[in-house]
């Protein structure tokens, strides 16, 4: 098989999986976010692609470094701790992955992919101060909501409301805000008897990682018409993405914990 006809097949295999991913409204969304069984099922498409698995290439594509400049991140379970190997992938593959929001860049010349949840060491960063570091959670990113000045955050904060408000306004909603109410969400957005209560979170990069308080992940268990709206790349091309309840909880892990000395 020749490396053109090998390029073509691997990702149109990728391709065909990330559709169904579309067709089930779950564009853009970061694996851990999607269905058991949908993240299985690309998790198993992926691997079977990688270039250290039986993967459809000759040598000449192996070699080729063109091919070269991006990683793929996989996770090794060694006894209870869990480490992370670096694999590389080629840029056209990358490029299908972040259009679905699968993928990330950290450096000019490497890509990583997180495949699952990650907690532990990192075995090899692609570079000192590599985000990877810290846990993958929603919860959890020292490149995402609830970290650097307070000054950029307001900004950051305000331009993310800004983008929900005029997105659900111009779709026919009614849009108040109610964070100074401290309800547990940011917007009401409200449409011919229905409502939605839009917690929103702004991030200055591309990675929907953000904090959660005790009420706002409180409300988003209890509340059916809660909703989560990030808007990643706030301040430079914001991107809408939403998150349903039942995807937040599930993925949000407790980071700081309150600790009484006084008893």
């Amino acid at each position: 098989m020749s490396s053109h006809d090998s390029n073509g097949r691997l990702v149109d295999l990728i391709r065909a999986g990330l559709s169904r991913a579309d067709e089930l409204g779950r564009a853009r969304v970061p694996l851990k976010l999607y269905r058991p069984e949908e993240q299985e099922e690309l998790v198993t498409l992926l691997h079977a692609y990688l270039w250290d698995t039986a993967a459809p290439h000759d040598d000449e594509w192996h070699r080729s470094p063109g091919n070269i400049m991006t990683l793929w991140a996989e996770l090794l379970k060694i006894g209870k701790e869990t480490r992370e190997r670096l694999i590389p992938l080629r840029t056209d593959l990358v490029k299908v992955l972040t259009e679905r929001g699968l993928g990330y860049r950290t450096h000019p010349r490497s890509v990583p992919v997180l495949v699952r949840e990650y907690s532990g060491p990192i075995e090899t960063p692609v570079h000192p101060g590599d985000p990877r570091e810290t846990s993958s959670t929603i919860a959890v990113g020292s490149w995402g909501a609830g970290f650097g000045d307070a000054v950029t955050n307001r900004k950051v904060e305000l331009a993310a409301e800004a983008v929900v408000q005029r997105h659900y306004e111009a779709a026919g909603w009614t849009v108040t805000r109610v964070a100074h109410l401290k309800c547990g969400w940011d917007l009401t957005a409200e449409r011919d008897g229905q409502a939605r209560h839009l917690e929103v979170k702004g991030v200055s990069s591309s990675l929907p990682s953000i904090l959660l308080t005790r009420n706002e992940l409180r409300s988003a268990g209890t509340d059916p018409d809660w909703l989560l709206a990030v808007v990643t790349n706030a301040l430079t091309d914001p991107t809408l993405l939403e998150f349903e309840r039942e995807s937040v909880t599930a993925a949000a892990d407790p980071t700081v914990y309150r600790v009484n000395l006084s008893q």
